[in-house]
């Protein structure tokens, strides 16, 4: 099972880089990187858009691999083509990956578990946690499915692979927010830092959560 975590974006409605940005002890990607691999994901793969920088330094003081969409070139469906390729290259290629964004940042390993252990009791083509009845990430695809994440014409990216057969869906139902979060504007930010601050739940780096 490998992890990926798509951070190849120009991050032009933050202002600024997400995946640099604080998310309690840890920047976003850095604690994204601890999450899939608590969760059981091995390797983590980090997409940049470059191979140099403050981002490449950052995954480089953890347990992720960098590779590079340069430029973050066709967005995240094309971040997450460029992971494919360097999953299907490897030796032992993974036989699933779990996917998310990098805005998502206090999704909990627990939930990355859960998603991991339902795949492996169904083998269903695409898994994907629900929050209070909302969908969110990481969204764990069967690597049989990776074709159709390359084809041309996928007009809402992965999503366009994701409802093409309601059917093959399996969606796990988890006590986790983090899986919906979407923090792509300072407002999303400060308010889902704000709502910690007030009680909700975040992951610690051990993979527990405290209030």
């Amino acid at each position: 099972m490998a992890g990926v975590v798509l951070a190849a974006g120009v991050s032009g409605r933050m202002g600024a880089p997400k995946a640099l940005l604080d998310a309690g002890d840890m920047t976003f990607v850095a604690r994204l990187v601890e999450t899939l691999a608590q969760g059981g994901c091995d390797p983590v793969v980090v997409v940049g858009a470059s191979g140099a920088g403050a981002l490449a330094e950052e995954v480089g003081r953890g347990a992720g691999v960098l590779v590079v969409n340069p430029g973050g070139r066709g967005g995240q469906i094309g971040s997450l083509r460029v992971a494919l390729d360097h999953l299907e290259g490897m030796a032992d290629p993974p036989a699933a990956l779990a996917f998310t964004p990098v805005d998502n940042p206090f999704v909990a390993p627990a939930t990355v578990r859960a998603l991991i252990a339902e795949w492996r009791g169904s083998r269903a083509a695409i898994v994907l946690p629900r929050f209070r009845g909302v969908r969110g990430h990481p969204a764990l695809v069967d690597m049989n499915v990776a074709a159709e994440l390359r084809a041309e014409g996928l007009r809402e990216g992965a999503r366009t692979v994701v409802r093409r057969d309601p059917g093959r869906v399996l969606e796990v139902e988890v006590a986790d927010p983090g899986v919906a979060d979407d923090l792509d504007t300072p407002g999303r930010y400060r308010a889902r830092l704000s709502g910690i601050g007030k009680g909700e739940t975040v992951p610690r780096r051990s993979g527990e959560t405290h209030s």
